[in-house]
């Protein structure tokens, strides 16, 4: 894992199990982990092959009943260990499907679902064709992406251009623009059905790293207009798809100005940033730990079943990125809204901007009656941050990155 203790405590969450959890954890994270039993440091986690060789070495050792991996990037590594191993869980196809963007699109669009178009780029002549059939504005990214990384809305020649300059995302596909506001459905399959389904609503957008601006979610109440039909377009999209016996799911969708529902993406897992954390501030749900449970002490999951949050309970998240500078200051003693702040930042430390949506420097869970006060605190919150956050040497394009790995929890009980 490269996750924060905050969100896998995964020794609290088995402690009343008699499940013995043995961590593979990489060494910018394993500071947090140090204290847990079974917890191994692993130095080249995201590459190299140390994660998978120590993974085996492990499992000869101690052979396990099952394999956990929460970070997307960990999916397909974590489906092959368990068909090596013939353990239970998410196979490789599955996961796959979910990561696979080709081919995601591909199967929901078999089943009658709408997708943008879309098509995948082997050669160059692909993007080509696609603008020249299609048009401007279109959206480049990773069939294989997380975080938006690399993702690049091309508006007109200047932007195919840069692209073109830059160099293509490795595996990539091309897919129109969609015009419309930006819905995100997280939830929990158990034993091969839904059991939890949260509709959200994004703040700004997933590219907002890109320009230094906050971006941010808010939970839509379950009287609200769209959560049902969210709920139930999320549960078309998981019939369309592979879908395991247990995962937590991330669906993004556009809802059009003309009230179409179209297919952004969806991910087996999680979404990111303070999504878990704020789903429990509005309900006392902790998405994350029912995943956990349902893989490896099923007896053990909480009998609350949830569509939506209930109205007057709402809650959301705000994160903000680094900018091209020397970090001096932070903001102290937030707003009483917000029930969390986790920050990732190391003051006198140099950053080079955000690079994806889930490396924020300072994130805040808010609490709101519903997704409009929600939004107006975060509003608040972005107003109160700029007031209190200091940086220096903004000219100094080429300064070296410093990636600082602590976090420190406050919650607000006010």
């Amino acid at each position: 894992m490269n996750s924060d203790y905050a969100d896998t405590p995964y020794d609290k969450w088995g402690a009343d199990t008699g499940v013995r959890p043995q961590l593979l954890v990489s060494a910018a994270k394993f500071p947090q982990y140090r204290h847990v039993p079974g917890a191994v440091s692993v130095p080249d986690y995201l590459q190299g092959g140390d994660a998978e060789r120590t993974a085996l070495d492990l499992a000869t050792r101690m052979p396990p009943d099952a394999v956990i991996a929460r970070m997307e990037s960990d999916l397909l590594r974590a489906a092959r260990l368990r068909e090596l191993l013939r353990l239970p869980g998410q196979d490789f196809a599955s996961t796959l499907a979910f990561r696979d963007k080709v081919r995601m699109k591909t199967l929901v669009r078999r089943s009658g679902i709408a997708v943008p178009e879309f098509a995948p780029i082997r050669v160059l002549f692909d993007l080509l064709g696609f603008v020249r059939e299609h048009g401007y504005p279109v959206v480049v990214k990773p069939a294989l992406g997380s975080g938006s990384t690399g993702t690049q809305v091309l508006r007109g020649p200047a932007d195919l251009a840069r692209l073109l300059t830059e160099g293509l995302p490795e595996q990539a596909l091309v897919e129109r623009f969609v015009e419309g506001r930006m819905y995100v459905v997280d939830g929990l399959v158990s034993a091969g059905r839904p059991v939890a389904a949260f509709v959200s609503r994004y703040l700004n957008d997933c590219l907002s790293f890109h320009d230094g601006i906050y971006l941010g979610s808010a939970q839509l109440t379950r009287d609200h207009p769209l959560t049902d039909r969210l709920i139930t377009y999320a549960h078309k999209v998981l019939d369309a798809l592979p879908t395991p016996e247990c995962t937590t799911f991330h669906l993004e969708v556009f809802h059009t100005p003309d009230d179409r529902l179209v297919l952004c993406e969806i991910g087996s897992r999680t979404g990111g940033a303070l999504t878990a954390p704020a789903i429990h501030a509005a309900t006392g749900y902790n998405l994350d730990e029912q995943w956990f449970r349902a893989q490896v002490a099923p007896d053990s999951l909480t009998d609350a079943r949830f569509h939506g949050v209930a109205p007057g309970r709402s809650a959301g998240w705000v994160v903000f990125y680094p900018e091209r500078a020397t970090l001096t200051a932070l903001p102290q003693n937030p707003p009483p809204f917000v029930a969390e702040e986790r920050l990732r930042a190391t003051l006198g430390a140099t950053y080079q901007g955000g690079v994806k949506s889930a490396h924020y420097l300072a994130a805040y869970v808010l609490t709101g009656a519903d997704d409009q006060e929600v939004e107006r605190h975060a509003t608040e919150l972005a107003r109160w941050y700029a007031a209190g956050v200091r940086w220096t040497g903004h000219e100094n394009e080429n300064a070296f990155t410093t990636t600082d790995t602590t976090e420190t929890t406050n919650t607000n009980t006010n």
